[in-house]
């Protein structure tokens, strides 16, 4: 998934919020990580019997990278909303060509990537390219952006008590119509996107009420919510794989949960930046979710000898990287300045109405 969301898009000056663009940069990774394998700290050790065994195997269940996109969708309806709440008048025309001026160049080249690398780019069915690389995420994030000019009026027109919770109905109904599919390929683009647009919209509601967030400033509570947001991920993992409860039925309250964490993670960098190197990562973040795979892949063409499990694995994710931050320099960073060059409001307007927003209905009333 993606969550490719530039701050201040509509105007200058809007709030930047770095603990997003640290955000993105470790939800990617974890996702890269999630594709590839978590450090070996145990590798060799035999993972049938004994103690080292049971530690080898939880220890391979702490990195599941689905979640991740899951607060990239939180993260990406923040980003979108951020610049036009209130009634201001948008350019429709203007918002959709820098949109996917922004979006549609990567994917392009991500594409020409995959093909490269022997991908077969099939665009339907059970093995289209939608399903077997990152770009699911991505068609729900399209169709998200299309309908965000209604999405954006409907809000304004009903406000959220009365528009999120019949979202929210609407997405668990649409789950509901396939309890045991343990993925996402046969509900299609557009049932996939009905079933996630509440976590979506609950980053637009965030957007909302980050103005008057209260900052945070202790770190036992901020990791607290990291952990809890980990332990989140960890049982939506053993429920698909354990308990047979697939990921396609709780990935819509987990994502409620990173609601939550994401709204402390803003409030607590109002009193503490983010790591420097993280946020400026997040630049990248999107190259890294689109061609991660691929950077793996070119360190395994160079047919190297064994190096052991620590220095393969080590090998494998600089490559990873390298290769993200290179098709980052060559396609996304200039299909970002060119979107940049797009004008989304007339200048000299009135700022943006920020009224407080109130926190969000219960979810106890999206519940069927």
């Amino acid at each position: 998934m993606s969550a490719v969301a530039v701050h201040g898009e509509g105007r200058a000056g809007l709030n930047h919020y770095r603990i997003l663009d640290a955000l993105r940069f470790v939800l990617a990774l974890w996702v890269a990580i999630g594709h590839y394998a978590i450090f070996p700290l145990f590798a060799g050790a035999d993972a049938t019997t004994g103690f080292m065994g049971l530690l080898a195997r939880g220890w391979n269940t702490v990195v599941f990278g689905t979640p991740a996109v899951i607060v990239f969708f939180v993260i990406s309806g923040f980003c979108i909303h951020l610049p036009f709440i209130g009634n201001e008048k948008l350019s429709i025309g203007r918002y959709y060509l820098r949109r996917y001026t922004r979006i549609l160049i990567p994917v392009a080249g991500a594409l020409c990537v995959y093909r490269l690398f022997g991908q077969r780019l099939i665009l339907w069915g059970e093995h289209s390219v939608l399903w077997e690389s990152p770009l699911w995420s991505l068609a729900c994030e399209e169709i998200y952006y299309a309908a965000y000019p209604l999405l954006r009026w409907l809000r304004n027109r009903f406000g959220w008590k009365k528009f999120l919770p019949p979202v929210f109905l609407a997405g668990v109904a649409a789950a509901a119509t396939h309890p045991r599919l343990v993925s996402w390929h046969d509900f299609g683009p557009f049932g996939t996107a009905l079933i996630l647009l509440p976590v979506w919209l609950l980053g637009c509601l965030l957007a909302e009420q980050s103005a008057a967030l209260d900052p945070r400033r202790s770190a036992i509570r901020i990791w607290g919510w990291r952990f809890l947001i980990w332990l989140g991920s960890w049982t939506v993992e053993m429920l698909h794989f354990k308990a047979h409860i697939p990921y396609t039925q709780t990935l819509i309250w987990f994502g409620v949960l990173a609601y939550y964490w994401v709204r402390e993670e803003i409030a607590y960098c109002k009193h503490r930046e983010p790591n420097r190197f993280l946020a400026l990562a997040g630049a990248w973040s999107y190259s890294l979710y689109l061609v991660h795979v691929q950077g793996m892949e070119l360190f395994g063409y160079l047919r190297l000898p064994n190096l052991g499990y620590i220095l393969n694995w080590t090998g494998t994710m600089v490559f990873s990287l390298g290769f993200a931050f290179l098709f980052y320099l060559l396609v996304e960073r200039p299909s970002h300045q060119l979107a940049r060059k797009v004008q989304v409001y007339a200048k000299g307007r009135a700022a943006i109405d920020r009224r407080p927003v109130p926190a969000p209905p219960s979810t106890e009333a999206a519940r069927p």
